[in-house]
């Protein structure tokens, strides 16, 4: 089975954001259990949290480091290529722990079984040392059943992902406001209707339409997050290279905000994806809560 946007939500619950938030940062995320098969359809299901991304699945279109590596370089170089999320499936995990090293934006399936073949898989604890001896931190999603999944982080973090709440907020919000609308149109064109009750309830079941909303409404969320930090990262590209050239005029937090059109979160949360997404770490230009860079001309750079 495939997991759906919603499903995910409800299921994670208030753990949400925080895998949403592992994910967009690229940070490696385990998916272990004892079923195979399940821990396979999460793994797919994580990895369409961002769309934006290409999906590389390991042993299907690269089986070597060297080729992920040159994928990455081709990343640093350029801006427009679409960037990538990597999944490894449970048959894959021996075979990754044996030829990876790095695991950035990595969703691996890792089961707490014997594979077909009889050889072991490795050691949860062993996988999870092995991902941080490259990776800040990693994600661990414990699936029990179908219906009971856990998210934590492998290391204590106390990072902000307020970027992420919002989005489930806004999503949940704008969903439950939509469907009201509908049912209260329907309820309204079946008042002088006489029909059964079974046949009214099944008019405003809604439970499709709802599942469509959730993943729209992600879908418009995450892009709109994806498009404003792309703006920043244009315009912080910009600001460096001024502040190289000389240029000591400052923008504030608020202006960036503005000049890109986001209120979502946080600068640092902005600036974090935009060293996961595009490897640029623009913190070297964060002083004091303002950015330094050219001033009150950045607020018509996009045509405001």
């Amino acid at each position: 089975m495939t997991y759906s946007i919603s499903q995910l939500i409800d299921l994670l619950g208030e753990r949400f954001p925080l895998i949403l938030s592992a994910v967009l940062c690229r940070l490696p995320i385990l998916i272990t259990g004892k079923d195979a098969e399940l821990l396979d359809d999460l793994t797919d299901s994580i990895s369409h949290l961002c769309l934006h991304r290409h999906i590389l699945v390991f042993w299907r279109d690269f089986t070597t480091q060297d080729e992920l590596l040159s994928v990455w370089a081709e990343e640093k170089h350029d801006y427009e290529i679409i960037r990538t999320t990597v999944c490894s499936f449970s048959s894959s995990i021996n075979l990754a722990m044996e030829r990876i090293s790095h695991f950035m934006g990595w969703i691996i399936a890792a089961p707490l079984i014997k594979s077909c073949d009889s050889s072991p898989s490795p050691a949860l604890e062993s996988i999870i040392t092995c991902i941080l001896e490259t990776s800040p931190n990693c994600g661990i999603l414990d699936v029990s059943s179908p219906s009971a999944i856990s998210f934590s982080l492998a290391k204590d973090d106390y990072a902000i992902f307020e970027v992420e709440k919002k989005i489930t907020s806004r999503i949940l919000t704008r969903k439950r406001t939509s469907l009201e609308r509908i049912r209260r149109l329907l309820k309204k064109s079946l008042r002088n209707m006489k029909n059964s009750n079974h046949i009214i309830s099944v008019i405003l079941n809604l439970d499709d339409e709802s599942e469509k909303l959730t993943r729209d409404m992600f879908n418009e969320e995450i892009n709109g997050f994806v498009h404003a930090a792309r703006r920043a990262a244009t315009l912080l590209s910009r600001i460096r290279l001024a502040r190289e050239l000389g240029a000591t005029t400052t923008l504030t937090e608020r202006n960036l905000f503005e000049a890109i059109g986001w209120d979502g979160g946080t600068l640092h949360e902005l600036i974090r994806f935009i060293k996961a997404e595009w490897h640029e770490d623009f913190s070297d230009c964060v002083k004091g809560g303002t950015l330094s860079g050219l001033g009150a001309w950045v607020d018509s750079m996009w045509g405001t």
